[in-house]
């Protein structure tokens, strides 16, 4: 596999989970506005408690991305 190949890889492989981590924040917002439209607001705000671990690697994921594709352009 050439180095441009095991590149595109990581990338699919980074924003795959980019999606997935996506998915996961878009459901902890929904569950919180539920939660709110039904009056529970403890249980909107423990809904969005999940938040910061999703947040924390979607950040790192993208820095990852760009770091890569600054030291060695497609």
């Amino acid at each position: 596999m050439t180095d441009e190949a095991m590149k595109l890889a990581a990338f699919a492989q980074m924003i795959k989970a980019l999606q997935r981590d996506a998915a996961e924040i878009l459901e902890a917002v929904n569950a919180a506005a539920t939660h709110i439209d039904e009056g529970h607001r403890n249980s909107a705000v423990g809904a969005l408690c999940v938040l910061d671990f999703h947040l924390e690697r979607v950040n790192a994921l993208k820095t990852a991305v760009l770091t890569l594709h600054r030291v060695e352009p497609l």
